[in-house]
Formats: structure tokens, C-alpha cells, sequence
């Protein structure tokens, strides 16, 4: 399995280092303050509070308990059956799902087959090409 390349604080001030409109900020400050706001949504989120990130969308933290459906069996403490728990939800922003699908069809136009870093599985390459959306002669590159 390919390991793919994540995006973190380093790499991140990196890029923001060598944007044109940053003609000051150096990339340890820029790195120390990514690593404030990345603390602060850790906080905010054990916190239970909502939070959104502009132009992306919003991490929502949730408390669940699990109350017994299917072959699982009630949360209870006395069996050991799953305790109360928190997951992370994340609400898309409208604008950016619909970037996202602007940039899947205008990639799919210039035979690139998903976004840049994140290919079409190979069954949805397949049928894609069944439904006409992209040509019958179209390979999906091989992963490395």
C-alpha cells in the first residue's frame, strides 16, 4: 500500500512561506503560529465547541452513547459493553464542495482522473468510463 503524503504544519508554512503575498513572515513564525491555531482547535473541540474553518467547513464534536442496535449490545458498565464516546463530524462548506466538483470535471477534461493527489478508485475509474464520463481509452495511472 502507498503511504501518501499528508499535509501538515511544516509543510504548510513551507507553502505559505513562498506565496508572493508573503513578502515578511519567516517559516518558523509562520509554523509557531499554525501550531497555535491547530492547539486552539484541539481545545475548542474537547471543549465540545463547534468549529469552523472559513472556507472549508465546520468540526463538530458529539457525545454518543451507545444504546443497542443490530448484534451490539446496550452500553452498560457493569458487561463492559461500549462506554459513552465522542467522535469528530465535519460539515463540508457549500463553496468548497462545489470547487472541489469544478475541479474534478475540469481535471477529468484535461485527463487527469480525480484531483491532483487523490485518484479515482480503480471500480469508480470503470465505471466512469462505462457511463461515458470519461473515454473508453483512458488508463488510470499505476500507483507507485
Amino acid at each position: 500500500m502507498v503511504k501518501k503524503s499528508t499535509l501538515n504544519e511544516n509543510k504548510m508554512a513551507a507553502r505559505i512561506r513562498e506565496r508572493e503575498d508573503n513578502p515578511i513572515y519567516r517559516h518558523k513564525m509562520i509554523k509557531e503560529i499554525l501550531h497555535m491555531y491547530s492547539d486552539e482547535i484541539r481545545k475548542a473541540v474537547l471543549n465540545g465547541e463547534r468549529v469552523q474553518i472559513t472556507g472549508v467547513g465546520t468540526i463538530i464534536p458529539e457525545v454518543k452513547v451507545h444504546k443497542g442496535s443490530y448484534n451490539m449490545p446496550v452500553c452498560n458498565k457493569t458487561e463492559g459493553n461500549p462506554p459513552p464516546y465522542g467522535r469528530i463530524k465535519i460539515s463540508d462548506n457549500w463553496s468548497m464542495r462545489e470547487a472541489m466538483n469544478r475541479k474534478i470535471k475540469q481535471n477529468i477534461k484535461n485527463g487527469i482522473y480525480g484531483l491532483k493527489n487523490l485518484l479515482f478508485t480503480k471500480p469508480d475509474f470503470e465505471f466512469l468510463k462505462e457511463t461515458g464520463y470519461i473515454p473508453e481509452d483512458a488508463e488510470l495511472p499505476e500507483e507507485e
